[in-house]
């Protein structure tokens, strides 16, 4: 039984040892950017760990940080992993296709699961080269220096099996719409719309040029990068949109957050809605005052101006259009309502159909798109384990309640090398 194994998540770890367990020829292709940082979590990452693992290393566990885990758990495994004779490619899968099979034919009398998957991944001429420094040594020789200069660009090459597993991260952000592309999302000058990894990279960097930021949308994604702008927030002179078409904030996000998360966004949402009082109490005080005054003094003193509160919630909104001055730096969202949606904090935001927010940058946290395959989902020998988010409950035991899943539908196509 051939298996290849895609992502470098933990489930793909722990689908690597399993089907090592099970005698099977595996190829795994861990080649993947981390969505974000994942050391910007207190995470126990012993979690991440299973009897399975600990025993193939002969060694136990207790509390582990991300990089601990990386350093003692994941990367001593996929070493002896190596060492045993199992395939591990530090490359990118750009297609996953049956080998002759056209989507949706069919074979009179057999099974698509009669045909093999097909994998094209990329190669970096330069790590193709160390690899057979590695595993060739005497091909390694023969490439002179012409070779490699001429091997300046990705090739690409592919691998036959019998079984996908597809652990992969999505990674390919979605638009700044959550329907789809928003009018003029493209001319926006770099730095100044950002997405996924980036935008999270931009909340937790350097802050001091910024006043005012969107976030648009609500997922876990949104709500870290939200926290990320506490202290920031502190100056009265910022200010922080959020944006979504989910009519409570972070609502489906909060349903399987972790307590401590939970907690977290609801002692930012407290201390904003503490200021934004005090600032009102303040301002119906002064305007008493000013009222209270006769007309003639009035005309020399301004009313005071209504407190605008600094965290602003447009819910239940789409972020339809985005523009961008030539001679001017910020940035404009165009945000609109719908009739069958209805905001319920900050209701006063729906009164307008249509407004649009000028800030110094956009972040977009609208979630991300699987990578792209040339398979029907109810492909047969074709199986997907999309990761949990790491804020949320029971993310390990949910991802690995799947992989059992998997494994007992494979064994029904297989028998494994041992029984068990």
């Amino acid at each position: 039984m051939k298996v290849a194994i895609l992502g470098r998540s933990f489930i793909a770890l722990e689908a690597a040892l399993r089907f090592h367990a099970h005698g099977a020829a595996i190829t795994w292709f861990n080649h993947e950017d981390e969505i974000y940082p994942n050391e910007a979590f207190d995470i126990n990452w012993k979690e991440a760990t299973s009897e399975l693992g600990e025993k193939f290393l002969s060694k136990e566990f207790t509390h582990l940080n991300y990089a601990e885990w990386m350093a003692t758990y994941f990367k001593p495994i996929e070493e002896l992993l190596k060492k045993e004779g199992q395939r591990v490619k530090p490359f990118s899968v750009v297609s996953i296709t049956k080998r002759y099979l056209a989507p949706k034919e069919e074979i009179p009398g057999k099974s698509r699961f009669h045909d093999l998957f097909r994998l094209i991944y990329e190669v970096d001429p330069k790590d193709f080269i160390n690899e057979q420094k590695e595993v060739d040594q005497a091909l390694y020789e023969r490439l002179n220096e012409e070779v490699v200069h001429s091997l300046q660009t990705k090739i690409e090459m592919y691998e036959d099996v019998d079984l996908v597993i597809d652990c992969r991260h999505s990674t390919i952000p979605k638009s700044l719409n959550i329907t789809g592309r928003a009018l003029g999302e493209k001319r926006i000058k770099e730095g100044y719309l950002l997405y996924g990894k980036e935008a999270l990279e931009k909340s937790l960097g350097d802050k001091k040029d910024l006043r005012e930021v969107a976030i648009v949308g609500s997922d876990a994604l949104g709500a870290l990068m939200m926290l990320n702008f506490s202290e920031w927030l502190d100056d009265p002179r910022t200010r922080l949109f959020i944006v979504s078409y989910e009519e409570t904030p972070f609502k489906k996000f909060l349903e399987t957050a972790k307590p401590e998360v939970a907690q977290r966004i609801q002692n930012f949402f407290e201390k904003a809605q503490a200021e934004f009082q005090a600032a009102t109490e303040t301002f119906v005080k002064k305007l008493r005052e000013w009222q209270s005054l006769d007309d003639f003094v009035q005309v020399k003193i301004p009313r005071p101006a209504e407190p605008i509160p600094r965290l602003v919630f447009f819910m239940a909104h789409n972020a339809s259009a985005i523009d961008q001055l030539i001679d001017n730096k910020r940035v404009f969202l165009t945000l609109e309502t719908s009739d069958f949606r209805q905001s319920k904090i900050q209701a006063e935001n729906n009164l307008l159909e249509l407004k649009t927010i000028g800030v110094d940058c956009v972040l977009v946290a609208n979630g991300f798109k699987d990578q792209e395959s040339f398979l029907d989902e109810n492909e047969v020998g074709f199986f997907r384990i999309n990761p949990c988010d790491l804020l949320t409950q029971n993310h390990w035991q949910n991802d690995m309640g799947e992989l059992n899943d998997i494994e007992n539908n494979i064994f029904k196509l297989f028998s494994p090398a041992e029984s068990h």
